[in-house]
Parts: structure tokens; sequence; C-alpha cells
């Protein structure tokens, strides 16, 4: 049985229906199956609603795969299954780093023994596995390996689905070295004619052969670069509650919105509105680029640094 509250949810209430269905066609002349029926229908009544009272704190997915590796739901190639886990879980270990410690653009990944996810179950419907936290470890950590998980169905999903614009907007969110480890795991899975369902958390999300194959081509032509610009201008104003800012620069890009960098303090961020705004002066910002196949499509930028425009300057 897997311990994926998800998948038991879905299975209980199915059980719920089939049930529910004889219930349904029995005479009033069944008196003896009925009450069976009747007290394996409660039964599953109160298992839905304990599931659902349940708050899943430890991390776990489900990876289903079909097409050209699966053997209906007998086997899988064990040289592409093999594959496939590694890539998902080098993901979510990325992921994880990101968010606590930070992810260098090479070098080894921090604390990656702090996001294994150990196989325990093989899942049918297709073919798959079921991947969870095994590992006695500290609660934040326990719970950022969840919401790694769960940030790579999202980022998943957003490289398969139509809307370009949402797919955008999860690229700004990550970066170059996440975006290579999407790619591996997609060229992966069109390479080898395969396809998935991953269920992860409340998500549950199917990719078939055409949007493995969107991904695949997203994840190929698309690349995020980052860089530190300064630029000269005039400070709009900022929200220091919020940190976003408003800067028109004297360059062709006009005027720019964005974070301010969450070093500077809302009474350093009020002073800004105090003395800067209106007034010449030099910014200096951390600047994130999506491109396609070489060309901007999406920027987005961090205030890093505000002063006064050199006299003369």
């Amino acid at each position: 049985m897997t311990s994926l509250r998800k998948l038991e949810q879905d299975r209980t209430r199915a059980d719920l229906a089939s049930v529910e269905a004889l219930l349904e066609q029995l005479s009033d002349d069944d008196v003896i199956m009925r009450p069976g029926l009747e007290s394996r229908r409660n039964q599953l009544i109160t298992a839905i609603h304990e599931l659902d009272a349940q708050q899943e704190r430890m991390a776990s997915a489900a990876l289903f795969f079909g097409g050209r590796p699966v053997a209906s739901n007998r086997g899988i190639e064990s040289e592409f299954g093999g594959s496939a886990v590694y890539r998902f879980q080098d993901l979510v270990a990325k992921l994880l780093a990101r968010k606590v410690r930070g992810l260098g653009q090479r070098g080894v990944v921090p604390d990656k023994d702090a996001a294994t996810l150990h196989i325990t179950n093989v899942v049918r419907g297709s073919f798959g596995f079921l991947l969870e936290e095994v590992e006695p470890q500290q609660q934040f950590i326990r719970t950022a390996l969840k919401d790694a998980v769960d940030d790579a169905s999202r980022l998943l999903r957003a490289f398969t689905q139509p809307d370009d614009e949402k797919f955008q907007e999860a690229v700004e969110a990550v970066d170059d070295r996440i975006v290579a480890t999407v790619r591996e795991f997609v060229d992966l899975m069109r390479d080898s004619g395969a396809t998935l369902r991953l269920v992860a958390g409340e998500s549950d999300s199917s990719f078939g052969h055409e949007a493995v194959a969107r991904a695949a081509e997203r994840a190929d032509t698309t690349a995020v670069e980052e860089v530190e610009e300064t630029m000269e201008g005039q400070l709009g104003g900022v929200l220091p509650d919020a940190h976003l800012f408003e800067f028109s620069s004297a360059g062709t890009r006009g005027t720019i919105r964005g974070k301010v960098d969450r070093t500077l303090s809302a009474s350093e961020l009020a002073d800004f509105n105090k003395h800067f705004v209106h007034v010449p002066a030099k910014v200096r910002l951390h600047v994130k680029q999506v491109l396609r196949n070489g060309h901007i499509v999406r920027e987005s930028f961090t205030l890093l640094k505000l002063e006064p425009t050199a006299p003369g300057g």
C-alpha cells in the first residue's frame, strides 16, 4: 500500500464509488448483502474524513511512467527508470539548496544529503515509483524538502502547459542551473518516448507526448542570465514595507519596476523617498533575464544600491 496521501484518497474514493454502485443495484430482498456493504461504505467514509484531516509533513512524490520504456504495468527499462529518478532527485536537491542556502552557478550542491528521497514502493497505473522522505531530519529541513518536491512538480508543469506567460514566470523564479536540470529530465523523457504522471502534495499532473515535446523544446531554447548593471535616472519612489521600487532610467529601458534587496531596511527605504525622488541618481541593480533562442523575453530587477549622481557626472 502506498502512503502518499493523494493516492490513498483517490484509491479510497474509488472504492467508495464501487460500494455505493453495488448498493444502488441491490433490491429490497438482498437483506444478506446490504449490511456488509453498508458497513464497508461507512468505513470508507470514515477513512476519507481521516485522510482529508491529515496534514502531509514529509516529502513524497509518485512518478508513473508510460510510453516506450514501459512494458504495460509489469516493468520498466532499468536504465531509463534509474536515470529518470536520478534526474528528478537532482532537480529536488537543487531547488532545496536554492531555497535554504543558495545554489551556486556550479560546483557541489549544498546539503544534498538533506534532499534525499527513497524509493519506498512500486506504483501501478502504467509503471512507476513512490519516492518518500524517510530519514528523520530537523523540522525546518523537512518542511523545506516537501516544499522543494512541490516546487519541482509546479516547475515541470509550467514547462509543459501551453500558456507561455506562466512558463516564463516560472523560469524567472529560478536560475539557469535549475533550467539545465529540467532540460536533462525532459530531454530524457522525449528521447525515450516516455510519458509521465506526477503526483506530489495535492497536485496530480499528466504529461503526454505532446506536453513532453513542448517542455523539451522550451528547455532546449531557454536560458536564464543574471548580471549587475548600473543605471542613471530618477527614483519614482519605493514602498518600504513591500520592498518595491520604481525608477525612471535615462536609457532605453524607460521606467522600470522591481524588488528592493532585503538587506536594505524599511527605514533606509523611507530615506530614499525623502531624499531621492525625482532627483538625479545612480542605481545598482541585479538584473535577471529570461532568453529564448538568445532573445530576451522577460526581465526583472532588484535594487541593490542607490546614490546621488556625482556633480557634473
